[in-house]
C-alpha cells in the first residue's frame, strides 16, 4: 500500500503531461488549419485584386465574374490602339486558332469594354489582351500606376507577359487619330493632332509599361515592336507567324495550323501590310505638309492609287476594308452536301457553280455585305470568294503560290476555242509572266508549243499554258470559267503585285506605262458607248446570249432566267437608280487590271465574283454592283484610250 501510495502522484503527473501535450498538438493542428485558411483566403483575395475593376460600380457588380483566373490565361499581351497587333488577332480569331479575350481600359485603368473570341473545340484557356490608352494616368501615386505594377510585376507569375507596340510612337498616335476620324469620314486637309503634347504623354505610358515588363522575374516576358514583324520574304513571314502564335501560347505543331500559316502568310508580308505600316502613316502626315509632287518621287506604287480621295481617306478605307474581312473561306471550312434553299432552286442544274463559290442561297450571297457589331473590332468570319471546293483550277495556285519572281501576271482564259491568245506590244516590265488558262480543246488548237505574247527589247515572252481539262466538267456554261477567273487573280497568284487580265480579243500597248500611270487600284476600259449604263446593258446582253446559246435551249433558258432574276434584284435593291444618279458609265472588262494586296480591291473582287457565281455569268452586268454596294466605286478607274484596242472574236478551231 505504501508503495502504491508513493507511485500515485507520479502517475498523475504523467497524465497531466500527456493531457497538456495532447492539447498543445490539437491547438497546433487547429492553428495550422486556421492559418492555412487565412492564407487561402488571402490568395483568393489577391486573385480578385489582380482583376481590373469596371468603370462604374453597377457595371462592376454585373461583370465581376468575368475576370479570368490565372490557370485560364495562356499569356497576357499589353498593347495600344494603332499598335499593329489587331491584324494578327483578327487572323487568329477568323481561323479559330485559339481563344482570345480583349479588355479595353480607360485612363484610370478601369475596364470599359471586353470581347471574347472563343473556339468551341478548344479548352477554356485564353490569351488575355489589354488595350491601354496612351493617355493613361501613370503618375507615381495614381491608382492606375499601382494597379498595373501589381498585376504585371506581382500577379500571374507563371504567365508570359508581352508588350506589343510600335517602335515609332508617332505612328501609333497618328493611326489612332486616323481610325477615329474614319468613323465619321471627316477627312479634312489638316489634322488637329497636338503631336508634341500627345507624344510627351505617350512616352510616359510606354516607358512605364516597358519598365514593368523588364523588371519582372518572369523569363518569358518580352517586348515586340510591330516593325520587326514585317518581312518581304514569304519564308520569313511564315516563320514570324509561327513564332508569334507560339509565343502567345497556341499550339503550332498541328498540321492544320501549319497548313493555315502556309496558306495565309503572304497576307502579312511587307507588300500586303502597307496600310498598317509606320512608314505609311508618316507619309500621310508628310502629305499634309508637302505637295503631292514632292512626296511622290520615291514612294511605293500604293501611294499613287487613291484616285480622287485624299491619301488619308484612302488609307483609312483600306484599314476598314481589312477589318470588314479579307481572309477567304478555306476548303476545310466548307460544309459539304449543301442544298439550295432558293425558290426557284437552281443548284441542281449547276452543281459546280454553287459548290465553287459556296453560293447556295441568297443569304450566302449577302454575307459579304453584312456588318459586324461595332464593339467587335473586326469581322471574324471568313469571306466567300471562290475555290470553296477542290477542282482542277487549284492547280493554278499550286503552281504559283510560292513564285515570287512573277511580280506582274498577265493572264487570260479561253474555252471552246472562242479566241486566240491576246496581243501584247511595246514595253513590258521585268518580272512579268504570261499565263493562259485553257480547256483541253483550246490548248490543242494552238499549233506551236510556246506562244509569243509580246516583244520588248528583243526579248520574247512565252505563255505558260495550263490545261484545265474539259470545260463542260466545270461551270454550267463554258464561258463562265473565263468570267469567274478574271477577277480571282489574287486567289491564284498570291505573291504577284499586279494582275493584267486580257480577253482573247484584247490588244494592249505598253503595259509598263499603263501601270505607271494608274491612279486607282483597279483600272479597265471605258465602254465605247459613253451613254451605256449597267441598266441599259441588260437587254443588250439578253440579245447577245440568245444569239450565242441558241443551239442549246436548256442553257439558254437557264441563262435568261439568271439575267431576269439579277435585273429584278438590282431594281429592288435600288442599284440601277443609285448608279444612274452618280453617273456610273459601263465598265468594259475586256482588259481588267488590278493591284494585289489591296484590302478594298479584295472585297470588291470577291463581291463581284459572288454576283457572277450567283446570278448571270456576264460580268459586265455586275462589275459595278459590289463596288457601289461597298462604297468603292471611286477606286475603279480607266485606262487611257491610246493604250489598247479591242478586236472581234475569232475562233481557233
Amino acid at each position: 500500500m505504501v508503495r502504491s501510495i508513493k507511485m500515485y502522484p507520479y502517475r498523475r503527473l504523467l497524465f497531466l503531461c500527456a493531457l497538456l501535450l495532447g492539447s498543445f498538438i490539437t491547438f497546433r493542428i487547429h492553428f495550422s488549419r486556421l492559418t492555412s485558411d487565412v492564407k487561402q483566403d488571402a490568395i483568393r483575395e489577391d486573385n480578385i485584386s489582380l482583376c481590373f475593376k469596371w468603370q462604374t460600380i453597377d457595371t462592376q457588380q454585373l461583370r465581376a465574374s468575368t475576370c479570368l483566373p490565372n490557370h485560364r490565361i495562356i499569356s497576357s499581351v499589353w498593347t495600344h490602339d494603332g499598335s499593329g497587333i489587331m491584324k494578327y488577332i483578327q487572323w487568329i480569331a477568323t481561323r479559330k486558332l485559339g481563344n482570345i479575350r480583349i479588355s479595353r481600359l480607360n485612363d484610370e485603368c478601369e475596364l470599359i469594354q471586353e470581347n471574347d473570341f472563343s473556339v468551341v473545340s478548344e479548352n477554356g484557356r485564353f490569351v488575355q489582351i489589354y488595350i491601354m490608352p496612351l493617355t493613361a494616368n501613370f503618375d507615381k501615386k495614381s491608382l492606375c500606376s499601382t494597379t498595373i505594377v501589381r498585376i504585371i510585376k506581382f500577379g500571374m507569375l507563371t504567365v508570359p507577359r508581352i508588350y506589343f507596340k510600335r517602335r515609332v510612337l508617332r505612328a501609333t498616335i497618328a493611326y489612332q487619330y486616323l481610325d477615329n476620324i474614319r468613323q465619321n469620314h471627316n477627312f479634312t486637309s489638316s489634322w488637329n493632332i497636338p503631336l508634341s503634347k500627345s507624344l510627351q504623354k505617350a512616352n510616359v505610358v510606354t516607358k512605364h509599361l516597358i519598365h514593368c515588363i523588364n523588371s519582372t522575374s518572369n523569363a518569358t516576358s518580352l517586348i515586340i515592336d510591330s516593325e520587326d514583324m514585317i518581312f518581304s520574304n514569304l519564308i520569313e513571314s511564315e516563320k514570324m507567324l509561327t513564332n508569334f502564335i507560339s509565343v502567345l501560347g497556341f499550339n503550332t505543331s498541328k498540321q492544320s495550323v501549319k497548313d493555315i500559316i502556309q496558306y495565309d502568310s503572304y497576307q502579312f508580308m511587307e507588300d500586303a501590310t502597307w496600310w498598317d505600316q509606320s512608314e505609311t502613316v508618316q507619309h500621310v502626315l508628310s502629305s499634309l505638309v508637302h505637295s503631292k509632287s514632292e512626296i511622290s518621287k520615291n514612294s511605293k506604287d500604293f501611294y499613287h492609287l487613291h484616285g480622287n480621295h485624299s491619301f488619308a481617306h484612302y488609307v483609312a478605307d483600306s484599314r476598314q476594308c481589312f477589318n470588314d474581312g479579307t481572309f477567304y473561306q478555306l476548303q476545310s471550312e466548307t460544309i459539304t452536301n449543301r442544298i439550295s434553299t432558293d425558290k426557284p432552286e437552281r443548284c441542281s442544274l449547276k452543281p459546280f457553280d454553287c459548290a465553287f463559290g459556296d453560293q447556295y442561297s441568297f443569304s450566302d450571297r449577302e454575307k459579304l455585305y453584312q456588318t459586324y457589331p461595332k464593339d467587335d473590332y473586326f469581322n471574324s468570319a471568313p469571306i466567300k470568294c471562290g475555290f470553296a471546293v477542290q477542282s482542277i483550277i487549284d492547280k493554278v495556285r499550286k503552281r504559283y503560290e510560292r513564285n515570287d519572281k512573277c511580280e506582274i501576271i498577265v493572264f487570260t482564259c479561253i474555252t471552246n476555242c472562242y479566241d486566240p491568245l491576246p496581243t501584247i506590244t511595246d514595253a513590258i516590265p521585268l518580272g512579268t509572266c504570261f499565263v493562259a488558262l485553257l480547256d483541253t480543246k483550246s490548248l490543242n488548237s494552238l499549233k506551236v508549243p510556246f506562244i509569243v505574247g509580246g516583244q520588248s527589247n528583243n526579248l520574247r515572252h512565252p505563255w505558260d499554258l495550263i490545261d484545265l481539262g474539259n470545260s463542260s466538267s466545270l461551270f454550267r456554261i463554258a464561258a463562265k470559267v473565263t468570267e469567274s477567273l478574271k477577277m480571282l487573280g489574287h486567289r491564284m497568284f498570291p505573291l504577284a503585285k499586279w494582275f493584267v487580265w486580257l480577253d482573247g480579243k484584247a490588244y494592249i500597248i505598253n503595259i509598263k506605262e499603263v501601270l505607271s500611270l494608274a491612279k486607282t487600284p483597279i483600272i479597265g476600259l471605258h465602254h465605247h458607248d459613253f451613254n451605256r449604263t449597267s441598266e441599259l446593258e441588260v437587254n443588250l446582253t439578253v440579245s447577245r446570249v440568245k444569239l450565242r446559246e441558241a443551239p442549246n435551249s436548256v442553257e439558254l433558258n437557264g441563262s435568261l432566267q439568271e439575267i431576269k432574276l439579277q435585273e429584278a434584284e438590282y431594281k429592288r435593291d435600288g442599284f440601277y437608280s443609285r448608279s444612274n444618279a452618280i453617273g456610273l458609265p459601263l465598265f468594259d472588262i475586256a482588259i481588267f487590271i488590278y493591284r494585289n494586296n489591296h484590302p478594298c480591291s479584295f472585297r470588291h473582287l470577291c463581291g463581284w465574283h459572288n454576283e457572277v457565281n450567283y446570278f448571270s455569268y456576264r460580268g459586265q452586268l455586275s462589275v459595278y454592283y459590289s463596288a457601289e454596294r461597298l462604297n468603292l466605286t471611286s477606286y475603279l478607274g480607266f485606262i487611257p484610250r491610246r493604250f489598247y484596242h479591242t478586236l472581234g472574236h475569232t475562233t481557233t478551231c
